[in-house]
């Protein structure tokens, strides 16, 4: 069936994706029984626009800009991770080393107005694990001197909101279609992880696609200088550093990663120092031994731990599974990987290797899987960013209870679609 221009149908289905959005960010607890509902109808109204509307990339923009708008005025409602943003930024304005010592080991050293923020923190002691630039950008509130929670949220948010409006044009240079566009900038997860959540994925997010385009137009310099900075953002796209090896040869991939670990050790000098590597260290460490949410390989492999061992295995298990991870994408990059193999198949089939044998896959961490999805024309990221919100299923006022079932059936489904097109090759997005 062809697509329809806009009119009274496309507006129905953007109050269909709308009006859900906004009772999500507003008026619903993540313990809330309407959590799941609100989210499936918000995601069926934005598969319908992508079916049955035809946009322009204009109007693509101008929609998904409103949309994230709508979200500033609200404190995040699915993650209180925004805390410690908060918390890095002011003590990084107040001239201490955020990776040095745990909020816990400083909160007796801190003004009062921090003590709210840190009864509030879920990582009291843990060490960051945000690189550099995050905690540039973590410190910039407190650098303008503002203290309201609001205006700090607000302050997030705006430039996280350029940053997506960075990703969306950077999306259409790469695709040269809006109704692939459509599939991220109108995507329900993403706007409610990012702007709504505060969530800084798309950060990165901008500074890998960014990187790719360079990359695309030949100018590896400029290509490598941004690809540091989505590492000194997140430390994801180091996985990604394998595929340069193949796509640009040795000459020019040794220069890239040459380039790389300058800037990268550059922008980190202000942080620069053994406590820096002790402390990430550390928090990294507790990330893989510790955190476990939503892990459809490793909760499988803990239940057999249970099974014969009679303790959870996290603290073996879960490091394993990460160097069984970066070994499969190793392999991958080295015999899979050639010159003319496609940025966004390779980038795709990567962080799926990754996310699949993570201890912890919070549902933004699908969301950088969502832009490669709509570039390789792989459904299964779309596909995952409908299921990963069952996730959040398993709160209720008495804590957090993993939703095995909901969990074993996203795994089951997103495992199932992925192996359908990878192994026939077939990208069933290219067919719709």
């Amino acid at each position: 069936m062809p697509k329809k221009p806009l009119g009274w149908t496309t507006a129905w289905l953007g109050f269909g994706l709308v009006l859900p959005i906004l009772f999500l960010h507003y008026e619903t607890a993540r313990n809330s029984a309407w959590l799941l509902s609100l989210f499936g109808i918000s995601f069926v109204a934005y598969g319908l626009l992508y079916f049955k509307s035809e946009f322009s990339f204009k109007q693509i923009l101008i929609v998904a800009i409103f949309i994230r708008l709508a979200l500033f005025f609200g404190a995040p409602t699915l993650s209180d991770d925004y805390f410690r943003f908060i918390w890095d930024g002011h003590i990084r304005a107040e001239g201490i080393n955020p990776y040095e010592s745990t909020p816990a080991e400083l909160i007796k050293e801190q003004p009062e107005n921090l003590n709210e923020v840190f009864e509030k923190l879920n990582s009291q002691e843990y060490h960051s694990t945000y690189p550099p630039f995050s905690q540039y950008v973590f410190s910039i509130p407190s650098y303008l001197g503002i203290k309201s929670l609001f205006w700090t949220l607000t302050t997030f948010r705006i430039i996280l909101l350029l940053f997506e409006i960075g990703v969306i044009w950077l999306l259409f240079q790469l695709t040269s279609s809006a109704s692939r566009v459509v599939l991220y900038a109108l995507n329900p997860l993403v706007i409610l992880e990012l702007i709504g959540n505060v969530h800084f994925e798309g950060m990165v997010l901008f500074f890998i696609l960014l990187a790719w385009w360079f990359y695309e137009k030949g100018n590896w310099k400029k290509a490598a200088l941004a690809l540091s900075f989505g590492v000194l953002t997140k430390l994801t796209p180091l996985m990604f550093l394998p595929v340069l090896f193949r796509k640009l040869g040795w000459q020019k991939s040794i220069k890239s990663y040459a380039l790389i670990g300058v800037s990268i050790v550059f922008f980190s000098l202000p942080f620069l120092d053994f406590q820096m590597l002790d402390g990430m260290g550390s928090g990294l460490d507790l990330f893989f031994r510790k955190f476990e949410f939503n892990a459809g390989l490793f909760f499988l492999m803990r239940a057999i731990g249970y099974w014969v061992k009679g303790y959870d295995v996290v603290q073996t298990v879960g490091p394993w599974l990460s160097v069984i991870a970066f070994g499969l994408i190793m392999t991958y990059c080295l015999y899979k990987v050639k010159e003319h193999t496609d940025w966004a198949k390779a980038f795709t089939i990567i962080l799926l290797i990754q996310l699949i044998f993570a201890t912890t896959v919070h549902p933004w961490y699908v969301i950088p899987l969502i832009a490669f999805g709509c570039m390789s024309g792989y459904a299964f990221p779309i596909i995952w960013s409908g299921l990963v919100f069952v996730s959040y299923s398993g709160y209720t006022e008495n804590g957090y209870q993993h939703p095995m079932i909901w969990i074993a059936i996203e795994y089951f489904i997103v495992i199932g679609v992925a192996s359908f097109e990878l192994y026939k090759n077939k990208t069933l997005l290219k067919h719709v």
